[in-house]
């Protein structure tokens, strides 16, 4: 059996990549993990680059791990996982969360089975560097009343896992599991401890009795939907209360005194680590009451009220919107209603008082960020208390058994070093940089399709070769876009093949949309595993609506975007057992069923000949199709050696 050692570790400090944690999170889980899912999508793809790494252990196990069609079967498959009482857990990218949505909030509403558990890892992207559009999981999940948790550090990352499953039970709810980039493809040293593995399994498997099956909760459908609806603020106060006993939620550096400290900090995920750094950096840490939340929905409001009455005021940090602010403020507003003693705490984050700028809302964050906002709030705090020291500053250090008013001088010297330094820094001149936009790997059979059509639009707008070769006026080709390698159309030299873009799998639907109203030939592009996920319904829309587009099936054998993860169109699956090839031509062929239809394989790599079939078919009336079907280059020299 080959599998990488470290994820057979016991005991003791090994290193992984925050994906990797994901699946030795799952191995160490008590009990045992019974199935893993989900679909490939910055930042997550790794994990089911893990799963390659221990699919002998898996297949041994009977531990069911598989990559879905589209995120929204993920979904579906997680919900039925809960029949049998098993422990799935399911990951997939932010805006596959919208994707799956439909079935998550009928699953979570169902309820996670009491002797088993749903995670649902969501990988956000909070600088929006690899995600096309600025996603914030933790909003979608609070809407779907998903509890949600969201790991600090590699540690975390990994024993979340165990956590999250064991809280699910409890709760019988689904939970909402947020993984950063910075987490995701980052990781570290972590402490492992002995793997478990289910009874239950595909070696292993059991009679489902089907009178069993409570039908009020599994078939959703009015008025059972009310009825089970009913039960979510018990399912959330005791998702509450094992959270609180899983300790998810703790206070770092607690006050020591009767007094109230001046200032509180409130935070969770990633945003905790940055501001630890950012309070280390400014010689800081220790000095102020830290509330990380483990767990930021729904909300520990006990534990707020008694962080808050221990404080004056309370800076909330996290990455993005205001989501853990909005909750602070609800629950703080509600104290002050009942004249308890946590109303009257001060609530800043997004916004700081004195015109100070407050955290960002948009894209993510790191310490410097920290250091430039909570800097200047703290070091306007420190100001008023040393008005009338001496010299012009007041800034002299001071020495152990330091008076109050030297140590806050020195306080602000500690902050006005760091801000210094991040001045300097933005003012260095490091000359000219050579610019390196992405494009396509060496050998990417991409690339064929993208000159021939570049050619071809050129071709197509000069009337003297149309008249001459088309016998026709000039043509405008209208390029829809999708998600797959072929986005990096967006940038130079390949931008006038992509004019706009709706999503994966959607570019023939964005053609719907405008088809009755122009005149202009339409194309869309389209991966082998965008058609599997749900490019093959935009194909039969557009035969339904009878639209006037071109289909380019990019069909290099595999899911090259995220790490080369195989698709239904190939022989094997994830874990490298045998799996029925499914060809694209022929279910095209099942959608297109005229005989007169334009569906043509060929190798892009035939420029000539390629060329000469491309402007026929965007010249041809109604849907057509052609597969481009040229291996990847990566693959194929992997293959070959």
């Amino acid at each position: 059996m080959k599998v990488d050692e470290r994820f057979l570790t016991e005991q003791g400090p090994e290193i992984f990549t925050g994906n990797e944690l994901l699946l030795k999170g799952a191995l160490e889980t008590e009990g045992g993990v019974h199935l893993l899912g989900g679909y490939p999508g910055s930042p997550v793809a790794g994990f089911f680059d893990a799963i390659r790494l221990a699919k002998d252990l898996l297949n041994a196990k009977g531990i069911r791990a598989v990559i879905n069609n589209n995120e929204a079967l993920a979904a579906a498959m997680l919900n039925g996982s809960q029949l049998a009482d098993c422990r799935a857990m399911i990951v997939i990218k932010s805006v596959g969360v919208h994707v799956a949505a439909d079935a998550l909030a009928l699953g979570n509403l169902a309820g996670a089975s009491s002797k088993g558990g749903a995670i649902v890892v969501y990988g956000d992207d909070p600088w929006s560097d690899s995600t096309q559009v600025p996603a914030d999981s933790r909003f979608i999940s609070k809407h779907l009343f998903i509890p949600t948790i969201e790991p600090s550090t590699p540690q975390e990352v990994k024993d979340f896992i165990d956590l999250g499953f064991k809280l699910s039970a409890s709760s019988e709810l689904f939970v909402g599991y947020v993984l950063t980039t910075n987490l995701a493809d980052g990781g570290g040293t972590v402490i492992c401890k002995p793997n478990h593995y289910p009874h239950l399994s595909t070696k292993q498997r059991m009679v489902l009795e089907s009178e069993a099956i409570d039908l009020d909760k599994r078939v959703l459908l009015p008025p059972k939907t009310w009825w089970q609806e009913a039960t979510l603020p018990e399912r959330h106060r005791r998702a509450v209360l094992n959270a609180r006993q899983l300790g998810f939620n703790k206070v770092i550096y607690p006050s020591d005194g009767p007094d109230k400290k001046e200032v509180g900090f409130i935070t969770s995920g990633l945003a905790c680590a940055y501001l630890l750094q950012a309070l280390a950096e400014m010689d800081l840490l220790g000095e102020f009451p830290i509330l990380k939340f483990g767990m930021s929905y729904p909300i520990d409001a006990e534990l707020v009220e008694q962080f808050a009455q221990n404080c004056q005021q309370i800076i909330v940090v996290e990455e993005r919107r205001g989501f853990l602010e909005e909750q602070v403020a609800q629950v703080i507003t509600l104290a002050r209603q009942r004249n308890h003693p946590a109303g009257n705490v001060r609530l800043w984050g997004k916004r700081f008082p004195d015109g100070l700028e407050g955290i960002p809302s948009e894209r993510g964050l790191h310490p410097s960020i920290l250091i430039e906002r909570i800097g200047k709030f703290l070091k306007s705090i420190f100001d008023k208390k040393t008005r009338g020291l001496r010299g012009k500053d007041g800034f002299e250090g001071a020495e152990d058994g330091e008076s109050q008013d030297n140590l806050l001088v020195r306080q602000i010297s500690a902050i006005n070093r760091e801000m210094e330094i991040i001045q300097q820094t933005e003012q260095v001149d490091v000359g000219p940089l050579p610019v390196r936009l992405p494009t396509f790997c060496p050998g990417c059979p991409h690339r064929d399709t993208a000159n021939v059509c570049l050619e071809i639009k050129k071709r197509f707008m000069d009337a003297d070769y149309m008249k001459r070769v088309h016998n026709r006026g000039p043509v405008d080709l209208v390029f829809h876009g999708d998600t797959g390698c072929y986005t990096m159309l967006m940038y130079p030299p390949n931008t006038p093949l992509m004019h706009d873009y709706s999503g994966m799998g959607l570019g023939g639907g964005t053609g719907a949309g405008v088809d009755p109203f122009i005149t202009n030939k339409q194309v869309v592009f389209m991966g082998d595993s965008t058609f599997f996920h749900s490019g093959q319904v935009a194909i039969s829309q557009a035969v339904k609506l009878g639209q006037d587009i071109t289909f380019i099936v990019l069909d290099n054998r595999t899911t090259a975007m995220t790490g080369h993860q195989p698709t239904p169109g190939v022989e094997y699956d994830v874990v490298g057992n045998p799996t029925p090839i499914q060809d694209i031509e022929q279910v095209i062929r099942g959608i297109i069923p005229s005989t007169d239809a334009i569906i043509v394989r060929v190798n892009p790599e035939r420029r000539e000949e390629y060329r000469r079939l491309l402007e026929k078919t965007f010249l041809a009336d109604g849907v057509k199709v052609i597969i481009a079907d040229k291996e990847c280059g990566i693959t194929q020299n992997r293959r070959k050696k």
